[in-house]
């Protein structure tokens, strides 16, 4: 076998040939090619733009683990329960697959179940973390006036987990309310469960010759569910509880074909290794400015080529592309972005309604952005995150239904085309978030996929159509697209198009952008440059930074997501020593070239930072002005600068950090001035904007740099003892008065 790799930022072409004691296989569902030589196996797999090469000896190396099951934490803590294993963890999220379907396919929340039947489908899907899909099946019963007693105690059951569900002055106006009547639960850990693991293989889980066993299905959710402890609270979930990125991609490649290929067998020794090939040589292809290289990997056997692909393995395979396309644009370095969420902003017309449910509708709209357009300029934005604006039933909208439509409870076409225009108008710009990565299991085309399959389900990337599919971070309500496929690509490049020639949209923010074919980002970037040259595409991504570097030549900026958990350990938690923060920040600086940064405190996935604080505003302030004196893009996340926190841990429901804007005399005014003085200070000053950084000093205590542009010098000071700090002007000029920016300090 041989094969050739990428290295640096050059592209590859990778061929593996059989010798003639081996057999080669495609893994169906993944990019995987199988080299089996007797009772050894080799796998080599194209994740991102390199190639990885596994070899089985008593089993496969701890990064290609099965992916995790709804978490990061409960994939981790059920990989290491004994009597469940890697099939629990692929059965899991299989079984929870076909109890959704059997509830997509009545295209209105019950299930293809007998009454009672579906009650126990409907708790396992709650005990699950699949909220949505309970809620549904509840509102359908009541709707249809099915009530009784295993209704009232599903129901019952499900309030306890929804937590402020608008199901819940229903239920409580009921005035004919039967007794509940508990359902038949099995006690964890189930030996029948466990046996019916253990006894049928991976095609025919929990089928029987009437088909599909939901029941089984739904039992089996419970029992495993209920053998995985809570992940604790008061931490910082979104990056303690996060696993590596990459390592599940890695994961979902070497074991996407596991229903097809098999499962792990029982009793083999735990062992794991990995082998180094010396037969992995690298090569490189040249691609000229402006231009973009392509690379496959192809499989030659006796009878004909393989290529490695997500969809058919025998007809041309898997793009992977580079381009060198010029620097992100210039405005980027002058940017300072104002997140927010629609539905949880303003009206136009009057106050939002009191929190109540985290993920209940709130009714803003994008009238009320347009209505609050001095606000966001007055705290120095100039560029506007809007999260998702396509037809959506939730508050997000990354559960998308439609690639080209506005949500109608948002205003519609012409209430966006107003705000973009009305941005424009004051010198702002406005970017869309994009999410490719997947949509929402009521979209068309994913409607379409279920239903028809063919050419519809070539849409979406299914391992055995239609019930097990690719989801995100397996949450069975979100399908993944096949990013990989040209067809897909040139749907998704044209929809993006869409919102910047007819609505005048200045780029993109993508969701989830390691979720995604590599090539598809030198798609994108090119097809939004034909349309308006300076647009962005902004990228969400975590990983470390040899992986992230690897963004470059295929978009302009990413978010710096490593700058938010450490600026939040030192800053917010104290948990970080102020010299290995700027260790840290030393080493961090220009780690990206031909990048530009986002960089941010808190967002809609991560607890608020005053939260985090403790709700110590004087916390909040230092790490602010880091934030605006810092080299990058900063992000404000609506409501930081008025005081928004939050009323518990979001580590359950992320919804908590997406309260409704604060308004009136319900903002911290205090904070709101400070917020719009660094806004100006920034404004005013090249050198904080696009000058260099230079750590002064970091002493106990007290971290001192500056930023220099020409004859420019700011020189900041932050004390993380005092709480306080300063932001003087240091190149003689006085042009600041030598003021103390911060106003912060002891009591």
């Amino acid at each position: 076998m041989s094969a050739f790799a990428p290295v640096g930022n050059g592209l590859v072409l990778c061929y593996v040939v059989a010798r003639p004691n081996e057999r080669l296989a495609y893994v169906r569902g993944s990019n995987v090619v199988r080299v089996i030589s007797g009772e050894s196996e080799t796998r080599v797999a194209a994740i991102g733009d390199e190639i990885e090469v596994a070899a089985r000896g008593d089993g496969w190396p701890l990064e290609f683990d099965p992916p995790p099951l709804g978490g990061a934490t409960r994939a981790a803590i059920v990989e290491r329960i004994a009597e469940l294993g890697d099939r629990g963890a692929i059965a899991d999220v299989y079984a929870r697959s076909v109890l959704v379907i059997a509830q997509h396919q009545t295209r209105a929340g019950g299930f293809l179940a007998p009454d009672g039947q579906d009650v126990l489908l409907a708790h396992a899907l709650d005990v699950c973390g699949e909220r949505g899909a309970a809620e549904a099946f509840f509102e359908w019963a009541l709707t249809n006036r099915r009530i009784d007693g295993r209704l009232m105690w599903g129901l019952e059951k499900h309030l306890r987990l929804a937590h402020g569900s608008e199901l819940r002055g229903r239920f409580e106006a009921l005035s004919e309310r039967p007794a509940s009547q508990p359902l038949d639960l099995p006690k964890p850990p189930s030996g029948a469960i466990r046996a019916a693991l253990e006894r049928r293989s991976e095609l025919d889980l929990f089928v029987n010759e009437e088909g599909i066993d939901l029941a089984t299905h739904a039992r089996f959710l419970i029992s495993i569910h209920a053998l995985i402890p809570k992940v604790r609270g008061g931490e910082d979930f979104f990056f303690e509880h996060q696993a590596d990125v990459q390592g599940i991609r890695r994961a979902r490649a070497l074991y996407g074909g596991a229903f097809h290929g098999g499962l792990t067998a029982r009793g083999h020794d735990p062992g794991r290794e990995v082998e180094v090939r010396p037969d992995l040589r690298p090569t490189t292809i040249a691609v000229e400015p402006g231009g973009a290289g392509r690379y496959k990997i192809k499989v030659t056997t006796g009878s004909g080529s393989l290529w490695a692909s997500d969809s058919d393995p025998r007809i041309g395979g898997q793009e992977f592309a580079l381009a060198l396309d010029p620097d992100p644009p210039d405005w980027t370095r002058d940017a300072v972005i104002y997140q927010l969420m629609v539905d949880r902003f303003a009206r136009p017309d009057g106050d939002l309604p009191r929190p109540g449910s985290s993920t209940a509708l709130y009714g803003g709209t994008l009238d009320g952005v347009r209505a609050h357009l001095n606000h966001i300029a007055s705290v120095g934005c100039n560029t506007i995150w809007l999260t998702p604006i396509h037809k959506t039933p939730s508050h997000h909208g990354y559960d998308h239904e439609d690639f080209f439509q506005v949500e109608e409870r948002y205003g519609g076409e012409s209430a966006l085309k107003q705000l973009i225009d009305a941005a424009h108008a004051r010198g702002m710009r406005v970017l869309l978030d994009f999410v490719p990565n997947h949509t929402g299991r009521g979209h068309h085309l994913f409607r379409d996929a279920i239903n028809h399959g063919g050419d519809a389900a070539d849409f979406y990337r299914f391992w055995q159509w239609p019930h097990y599919y690719r989801c995100f971070y397996d949450v069975i309500s979100l399908p993944e697209m096949d990013t990989g496929s040209r067809r897909v690509q040139d749907y998704l490049v044209d929809a993006a198009r869409h919102w910047v020639t007819e609505y005048g949209a200045d780029g993109v923010r993508c969701d989830h952008a390691v979720g995604v074919d590599p090539s598809f980002w030198v798609e994108l970037r090119r097809g939004l440059r034909e349309v308006k040259p300076d647009a962005l595409v902004l990228a969400e991504a975590t990983g470390q930074f040899a992986w992230l570097a690897r963004y470059a030549g295929r978009i302009d900026a990413i978010f710096d997501f490593d700058f938010a958990h450490v600026v939040r350990d030192t800053f917010a938690r104290g948990s970080m020593k102020l010299a290995d923060f700027a260790a840290w920040l030393d080493a961090h600086d220009d780690a990206f070239p031909g990048l530009a940064l986002a960089t941010l405190l808190d967002n809609h996935d991560m607890n608020r930072f005053l939260w985090m604080a403790g709700g110590d505003a004087r916390r909040l302030k230092l790490a602010a002005t880091l934030l605006m004196t810092l080299p990058g893009m900063p992000v404000i996340y609506y409501g930081t600068e008025v005081g928004l926190t939050q009323r518990h841990d979001g580590v359950t429901e992320n919804a908590e950090a997406r309260l409704p804007m604060l308004w009136g005399d319900d903002q911290d005014k205090d904070l709101l001035s400070f917020f719009q003085r660094l806004g100006r200070l920034r404004r005013e000053s090249a050198a904080l904007r696009r000058g260099s950084r230079r750590t002064l000093g970091a002493d106990g205590d007290v971290l001192v740099y500056e930023r220099v542009l020409g004859e420019e010098r700011m020189v900041v000071t932050l004390d993380v003892k005092t709480l306080s700090g300063t932001v003087v002007d240091g190149s003689g000029r006085d042009r600041l008065r030598q003021d103390d920016v911060l106003g912060v300090g002891p009591d």
